[in-house]
């Protein structure tokens, strides 16, 4: 069971996560907090599995309570749940500790399936976030445009095609509709891409892709 705790301030807010969440079975959530330190206080008492927080809090906002819980003895796997889809808040995430960032617009679906990736041990990007990521960390010399070329040979056009469209910032249900699959397939095909790939989560693919010059219009969609 994977064991969550909710820092937003808005009650409402807090009951739809709850509910979203909650209605898988593998997830329960242990607590709710209103405001970042309430959330780094709670964290430490009942060390929760993951901590999904909201930037913007009163006291002390998600940024800054992200980077205190990353020393707390048994931290919690932090996820950046925000209205804000502003690279400095993704930046800043990211450098403080956050295993994940993610838009309120996600799908109550990819919530779930996230907070799950994320007790894993995966780190998760929302789609729309994830070329700005990429255009930021990733300097030409770390993965030269040669070698990523090399890596991607080995897969077959329809696996290149869904990488192009992770590396645009497209998720699986997008990715699912443009191509014709079902969102299972989706999965299945981005399993098999990040084990020939040797990666450990789709932005990782992402930055290949991208280090590649890969394009899904050069594809023929």
């Amino acid at each position: 069971m994977i064991r969550v705790l909710l820092a937003d301030d808005e009650a409402l807010v807090r009951q739809g996560i709850r509910l979203v969440l909650e209605s898988d079975d593998d997830i329960t959530v242990v607590a709710e907090a209103t405001d970042g330190s309430q959330a780094i206080d709670t964290a430490r008492r009942l060390q929760p599995d993951v901590a999904i927080m909201d930037i913007r809090m009163p006291v002390m906002d998600g940024l800054a309570a992200a980077r205190e819980m990353a020393l707390l003895p048994q931290p919690p796997r932090v996820v950046m749940l925000t209205s804000y889809a502003q690279d400095e808040y993704l930046f800043a995430a990211l450098k403080g500790g956050a295993d994940g960032f993610l838009v309120k617009d996600v799908s109550p679906y990819d919530l779930m399936n996230a907070v799950k990736a994320v007790a894993n041990g995966d780190a998760i990007i929302s789609p729309s976030m994830t070329r700005s990521l990429i255009q930021r960390f990733t300097p030409p010399e770390v993965s030269p445009a040669s070698s990523a070329q090399e890596r991607l040979r080995a897969l077959p056009k329809e696996q290149r095609t869904i990488l192009a469209l992770i590396a645009e910032g497209l998720s699986n249900a997008e990715i699912a509709n443009c191509r014709g699959l079902t969102e299972s397939q989706v999965k299945v095909q981005v399993s098999r891409i990040l084990r020939m790939l040797r990666l450990n989560n789709r932005v990782q693919a992402a930055i290949v892709a991208y280090s590649a010059g890969l394009s899904h219009q050069d594809l023929a969609l």
